[in-house]
Formats: structure tokens, C-alpha cells, sequence
């Protein structure tokens, strides 16, 4: 897989080290359809992407549609002579500033790797796949980009990463479509759903305490079209030096999804992005998995719910000591026989 900031850098470095000085860098970065080609200034040090359209252009209405924001120039423009390509136009991305080098390289690696997976195989055209990352990636500036995520959410986080590593585990030679049934990212009621089956995942950090926190009055309701849920309680604890990192959990995951299904990865990575997380801000603090616990949230299972409260009250969270629960704990099999893949 392309790394596009390393591409950068090392291009950087060449003209650097060069002795003579070049006005402008090129590299190629794909050899297949749709040829792209990595371009720096040398005098400004801005980066350029060029992706090959052939020797037919994008009508410039369409162009000038493309989602874009300030710090990034979109341009179509036609070269004699490319490399070996003659007489070909090329959809050019410039980098205006220096200082939103880090976006623009994270914009592009996205594109770059989106048309890799749809456009190459036909399963879109160049522009529209070009214009669903830029437009995702602009709704996500309107949403405030990157951020850190509190304590709280990244022990979430954890918690559901650490079960689809372990549903990944479980059916090695599966796809890893546990991805298009996590709905944690997206705000959804369940952090997972299968069918008429729902998962929440919880974390626990109080050694002396079995206590999970449930957020309303609707998180457990059972109905026709969730007619089961089951708890995923992750007991953790927390360390400088102990266990695995976020970041590091992220990476793991990552990789076992893109070496089954590139596509999935994507949704994986688009997830992600949703919530502002940014990968790198999250590799000094360990989380060691002390146990995991199975619990299903059956109709005896104790809950509040909004047919229990009074009128006027909503929004309830309140929490549950697992102690008294004992009676509902089941195996961590029963959670794979509903998630598997069939069915």
C-alpha cells in the first residue's frame, strides 16, 4: 500500500540532497488505471497530485462541483506529454500552504486508496469515487475534523475494537463483514447488530467493582426488530507500560480487515474518521484485557425502561451491578453462534 507521506518526504529529501537545483519533483504512484503521479514545488515545498484522466476530460461543470475547501485547488489540464502518456488530461490537487500539508496528505492517501479499491475495478466512475471521498471529507471539517476523543470514549472504542480483533480471530478464513454490523461509531442505539441481534460493549476499569453504565432508557429495550441483546463486558485495566494501545489495537485490525476485504477496510477507516479520531494520538496509554464476561439482556434482565418511568422524565442513565446478574451470564460461544457470518 501506497504511503503517501513517506512519498512526500522522500521527495523532499532527493531535492534536498540534489546538488543542482530542480525546479519541480515527480513520482509515479500507480502503474494501473487510474494512473496518479505525486508532484513538489520545490521552491514552496507544496505538493501536488496528478491523477490521469486519458485523452478524454471531465466536463468542467463537474470539475467545479467537486466538494473543496480553502488550503486545496482542483484544475483539469491537458499535457503533450506526461511521462509516457501523450496528449492525456489530468485532474491536479494543490496543496496552497504549507501548513495544511498534514489534510492535504490524508485527503489524497484517502483518495488514492478509494480509487484503488472502486474506480480500477469499475465499480464506479473516476469522479464520482473522487467525489464521495472529497465530500465526506468535507462534512467532516464541518463537523470540527479531528478531535480527542475523552477518556470515556476511547475506552468504548477499545472495548469494540478489541471484540471485532476477536471476531476476526474467531473466523479466520471469513470476510470480515462484523464491520457493516458495528454501529457504534455512527451513534447508533447498539454498538452491533446482526439480524434481529444486538451487542453492546462495556468496559470496566474499578478492579473492585462490577458495576457497567447503561446511557438511557432505550439502550436495552428488546423489540421486533432487536428481539436479543447480550452485553460484552471488558474488564480493563489501564497502564503506561502493560497491554496493547489504542493506536496499536487500530493498526491490528486494520490489517487483518484490508488483507480479507480492501473494500471493508475503507468502511473501517470512514468509520473512524466519523468520530475525529486520528490514530496518532492515542500510542501512550495501555489497556490490559484482564477478562471478558457474556451477559444477555433478556426480558428478566434488570433495566430501566420508559414504560417504567414516570411522564415527563426521559433521558435516564443509570447503572448495574453485574453482581446480582449472575444468573444471565452465558458463554462467550453464544456471542460468535449469532455473529457468525451465515445466517
Amino acid at each position: 500500500m501506497i504511503n503517501l507521506s513517506d512519498e512526500f518526504n522522500q521527495m523532499i529529501q532527493e531535492l534536498t540532497d540534489q546538488s543542482e537545483a530542480e525546479y519541480y519533483k515527480l513520482r509515479v504512484l500507480t502503474t494501473e488505471t487510474p494512473v496518479v503521479f505525486a508532484g513538489i514545488d520545490s521552491g514552496k515545498l507544496t505538493r501536488q497530485i496528478f491523477l490521469d484522466l486519458g485523452i478524454k476530460s471531465i466536463d468542467e461543470k463537474l470539475v467545479n462541483s467537486l466538494p473543496r475547501w480553502r488550503g486545496m485547488t482542483i484544475r483539469v489540464q491537458k499535457y503533450a506529454k506526461f511521462f509516457m502518456l501523450k496528449g492525456h488530461y489530468f485532474l491536479i490537487f494543490s496543496q496552497e500552504d504549507e501548513s495544511g500539508s498534514d489534510i492535504f496528505i490524508n485527503v489524497m492517501q484517502d483518495m488514492i486508496e478509494t480509487l484503488t479499491v472502486k474506480a480500477s475495478k469499475h465499480d464506479q466512475t473516476i469522479y464520482s469515487s473522487v467525489y464521495q471521498v472529497l465530500d465526506k471529507w468535507k462534512n467532516f471539517f464541518l463537523r470540527g475534523g479531528y478531535r480527542l476523543l475523552s477518556d470515556e470514549e476511547q475506552r468504548g472504542l477499545f472495548g469494540e475494537l478489541w471484540f471485532i480483533n476477536e471476531w476476526l480471530d474467531e473466523f479466520p478464513h471469513s470476510p470480515p463483514l462484523i464491520i457493516e454490523q458495528w454501529d457504534g461509531p455512527t451513534k447508533g442505539r447498539i454498538d452491533f447488530r446482526k439480524a434481529s441481534y444486538g451487542l453492546e460493549i462495556k468496559t470496566v476499569t474499578d478492579k473492585l467493582s462490577k458495576t457497567i453504565k447503561i446511557s438511557n432508557e432505550n439502550q436495552l429495550k428488546l423489540s421486533a426488530a432487536i428481539s436479543s441483546i447480550y452485553l460484552y463486558v471488558c474488564y480493563l485495566e489501564k497502564s503506561k507500560t502493560h497491554g496493547i494501545s489504542l493506536q496499536d489495537l487500530t493498526k491490528e485490525v486494520r490489517g487483518k480487515i484490508a488483507y480479507r476485504s480492501e473494500r471493508i477496510a475503507r468502511e473501517f477507516c470512514d468509520l473512524l474518521l466519523s468520530i475525529g479520531y486520528k490514530e496518532e494520538e492515542y500510542a501512550d496509554t495501555y489497556y490490559f484485557v484482564e477478562k471478558i464476561e457474556i451477559y444477555e439482556a433478556s426480558q428478566n434482565f434488570p433495566r430501566i425502561l420508559k414504560e417504567d418511568l414516570p411522564k415527563g422524565i426521559s433521558n435516564v442513565s443509570y447503572s448495574i451491578d453485574l453482581t446480582h446478574c449472575t444468573e444471565f451470564e452465558r458463554e462467550k460461544e453464544v456471542i460468535y453462534q449469532q455473529f457468525r457470518l451465515e445466517g
